[in-house]
């Protein structure tokens, strides 16, 4: 009797903890408080010989979705990297997967952009890769003091 009612009371306070758990409150603040607004945007970025566009459209949740085009110039060869870039605001900062095709092979990189001013900071930091997926290393800060990549805005194509 005694071990059934020990049994009753840990699937109560397991039932009891268990609901509610995931539900948003009315009075919880949205998770994107970025300072870019809803809607599409286009940047463009120079470095050097390189450079880079990207353009994605920002949904009310925080979330992005567009194209990034980065061109390098190596030895007067042009390598162009162009694909589909998704992610999230968290704060100030986007983070993301940059999928491209290049010379056949498929990859998905991490990509991270800080939202300064009105231009966005490419981050550099220390790729890691764990089943086929490649990340940043969370033990090593993503640096955007020396950026490669500055972008400004530019108007978007119609």
């Amino acid at each position: 009797m005694k071990s059934t009612i020990q049994l009753f009371a840990i699937a109560a306070s397991a039932l009891l903890f268990g609901c509610g758990q995931g539900e948003q409150k009315a009075d919880d603040k949205p998770a994107y408080t970025s300072h870019l607004t809803v809607g599409k945007h286009c940047y463009k970025a120079l470095f050097e010989k390189d450079s880079a566009a990207i353009t994605f459209d920002v949904a009310a949740s925080g979330k992005i979705k567009g194209e990034l085009a980065i061109q390098f110039n190596k030895n007067d060869t042009l390598d162009l990297s162009k694909g589909e870039v998704t992610g999230e605001f968290k704060g100030d900062t986007l983070f993301g997967e940059f999928s491209f095709k290049n010379k056949g092979t498929q990859y998905v990189n991490p990509v991270a952009l800080l939202h300064k001013g009105d231009t966005l900071l490419m981050g550099q930091g220390r790729v890691m890769e764990y089943l086929g997926r490649t990340y940043f290393d969370p033990q090593v800060p993503i640096k955007f003091e020396k950026a490669r990549f500055r972008f400004v805005p530019v108007e978007c194509a119609k």
